[in-house]
């Protein structure tokens, strides 16, 4: 049932801004300080996951509000949304992620770190379920202490030319990231 409501709710929101002109439309300012602090705690280089993970909990929590109450508005309010639940910890959570990407996207086809948190939200969900990710969006360290690795992609399913109008890098600069995270 919850599934659905969000579902509807995504569905309905650009309809509920079709009325409004692009000057009566801002971005919602505690929103933007939600997704600071988001990507504030993940910058840190000691990082208590503990800490983080009560903070994240708080913060969907609050987002979700923010969606029943229609205060989301614009598209960088849905992308700065969907970051939020890029980082749950539930699969309903990846889900919602790449839904308020979609509409990001549908609300600005321009928005490129929408476009990229699209192929994002969606290699997560992949990985959530223990397949292969389609993009190269997603790193995994599977040895305790190890580096860090690209998560194993599915190199039949995207091209490279898709990852970049999706504004991902290639397999090769995915790889190549991955190989300087672990030289770090």
């Amino acid at each position: 049932m919850r599934s659905f409501f969000f579902l509807a709710l995504l569905l309905l929101a650009p309809v509920r801004l079709a009325t409004a002109t692009p000057a009566d439309i801002a971005d919602n300012p505690r929103m933007w300080e939600i997704f600071l602090a988001d990507q504030q705690d993940r910058g840190q280089d000691q990082v208590d996951r503990a800490a983080v993970r009560r903070q994240d909990q708080a913060h969907r929590d609050e987002v979700l509000a923010m969606l029943r109450a229609g205060t989301l508005r614009t598209s960088i309010d849905y992308f700065n949304a969907g970051i939020v639940f890029q980082h749950g910890d539930t699969m309903e959570d990846s889900r919602l992620a790449l839904a308020l990407a979609q509409v990001a996207v549908a609300l600005d086809p321009d928005n490129g770190p929408a476009l990229w948190l699209t192929a994002a939200a969606w290699d997560r969900l992949l990985m959530k379920r223990g397949l292969p990710q389609w993009y190269g969006t997603q790193y995994h360290q599977p040895t305790p202490g190890g580096p860090p690795e690209l998560y194993p992609v599915d190199e039949a399913v995207v091209s490279d030319e898709e990852r970049v109008r999706l504004n991902v890098p290639t397999l090769a600069e995915a790889r190549a990231r991955a190989a300087a995270m672990g030289a770090d």
